[in-house]
This record gives structure tokens, C-alpha cells and sequence, in this order.
């Protein structure tokens, strides 16, 4: 069987292989547009993004249909992936026509940039799943918190300072587990993740990459941005980053904070 480390998933080969995506602010672009798709996951924004940068609102034949809206006849239907399931067909709004958009369609985020009821609390709750542990601790005003794999455990522990609000505390979650998920500070027992050895700089990127999509995702307000937006013009060229972890953690991360979520499978 061919070794685990020597396999390169699809996207990132695609990934790797488009020059375009090699340059900083090109990639930034691309994490852009995946958030701007609340509605989708990471992945299939990421696919919308791959067959047309210009839509703006996507949905199946049958959402139009229930919104009054049909499909015009030289529409070009794009291609999705659903859960247990091969494809779905969906439509840009540019390729639809009949009653008025909702403003939740035209809107899609929280209006109020608040972190929605529950959202915090299933994510830490969830977490121990992965044998993830969050705390609390009174810390200097600038240090929002850190991750470390606690040894005699064989666990993860997660502290955040306690004086945050309830927003930043998230979105500093988020972020560390970011680089747990990533394999960032390594892997254990049975953990759905692999340790990959990455320079600081690939590190912070891809963390930041996920902190950026998953609080955007949800209309918070992050740092994230501001470093992304920093790196950009500084460096021209982008280090090494997987953009299959990236929206696989992102997506992992949002599932952690709904009802009903259910935790990946370990690794035998």
C-alpha cells in the first residue's frame, strides 16, 4: 500500500500546479471569495471558484424554484459536491430570473457581528472529542492565549485569557485550534489529523488562513486579516501551505459549534 506521506490530494495538486496561486495576494483573493459563501462549505466555494470568480449568489434548481425564481434557458449550471451523494447542479443569480431576492440572500451574515448563541460552548464541548481541552486564565491584556500538547496527558490543552469578550475569546480559539487540526503541534493516538513538519511561516499562514474563513464565515471580527493583509505586502511569493487542510480544518472547525455535530473517525 502506497505510504500516506508519499499521496498528494488532488487539490493541492491543483493547488500547487496553478501559477496563479503561488503569488501571496492571489491566494488571499481566493480566501476571500471562499467566505464570502456562508452557505457552502469551504470546499465547494473553493470549486465555484475554480469554474466561475464572478458569481455572487449560488443555489440548486430547486431553491430558485421555492424562491419564485426559474432558470434562464442558456443558463450554465456549476457543480457542487453533497453529502453522500456524487454532484449537485447549481445556478448563479446572474442565470436566474422572476420574484425579488430576499435580503438574506443578498445579506447572508450576522448583521450585528455577534457570535451566535451556543456556538462557543458546543465548540468547547465538542473539542474533547479530539481530546482537546479549553480553559480560562486571567493573562496580560495582550495575550489572548496559546495551544500545547500537555505529555503526560496525551492531550491538548487550549487557554484563553478570561477578560476577552466572548467574540475575541472565539476567534482565539479558532486560531489555536487551527494549528492543532493542522498537525501544527503534532498528532496522537487515533487523532484524524497527521503531524506535518512546517516552517513558522507556513504555520501562521495556514492558521490564519482558517481563522480568517471560519470567523468571516460567520460575520466576526478577526486579526487574521490584518496579518494575511500584512504578508501580502511584505512577500510576493507564498511558502509552502496546503489549501486541502485549510478548508478541511475550516470546515471541521464550524461543524464543532452546530447541533448535532458528529466527530471525524480516529485513525486506527
Amino acid at each position: 500500500m502506497e505510504n500516506s506521506e508519499e499521496k498528494i490530494k488532488a487539490l493541492d495538486e491543483l493547488f500547487k500546479s496553478s501559477a496563479s496561486y503561488r503569488n501571496s495576494e492571489n491566494f488571499f483573493e481566493l480566501i476571500k471569495f471562499i467566505k464570502k459563501f456562508p452557505l457552502l462549505s469551504p470546499y465547494n466555494a473553493f470549486l465555484i471558484h475554480m469554474q466561475n470568480r464572478g458569481v455572487e449568489i449560488v443555489l440548486s434548481y430547486k431553491r430558485w424554484r421555492q424562491l419564485g425564481r426559474t432558470i434562464k434557458y442558456d443558463a450554465r449550471p456549476m457543480l457542487i459536491l453533497v453529502p453522500f451523494g456524487p454532484i449537485e447542479f447549481v445556478y448563479d443569480i446572474a442565470d436566474t430570473e422572476g420574484a425579488p431576492i430576499p435580503e438574506a440572500l443578498i445579506n447572508p451574515f450576522n448583521t450585528n457581528g455577534e457570535l451566535k448563541v451556543g456556538v462557543l460552548e458546543r465548540t468547547i464541548k465538542n473539542c474533547v472529542y479530539d481530546e482537546i481541552y479549553y480553559q480560562e486564565e486571567n493573562m496580560h491584556k495582550d495575550s489572548a492565549g496559546y495551544a500545547q500538547f500537555v505529555y503526560k496527558k496525551s492531550n491538548y490543552k487550549i487557554v484563553v485569557n478570561a477578560a476577552y469578550t466572548q467574540n475575541i475569546k472565539f476567534s482565539t480559539l479558532v486560531h489555536e485550534l487551527a494549528h492543532i487540526y493542522a498537525g501544527h503541534l503534532g498528532a496522537i493516538k487515533g487523532s484524524w489529523w497527521q503531524f506535518r513538519s512546517l516552517d513558522h511561516s507556513s504555520k501562521e499562514i495556514e492558521a490564519e488562513s482558517i481563522s480568517y474563513l471560519v470567523c468571516k464565515r460567520m460575520n466576526l471580527q478577526t486579526t487574521s486579516e490584518e496579518y494575511l493583509s500584512s504578508y501580502i505586502s511584505k512577500n510576493r511569493e507564498l511558502p509552502y501551505v496546503s489549501l486541502d487542510v485549510i478548508l478541511t480544518v475550516a470546515n471541521y472547525i464550524e461543524q464543532l459549534g452546530q447541533p448535532g455535530f458528529r466527530p471525524k473517525k480516529k485513525r486506527a
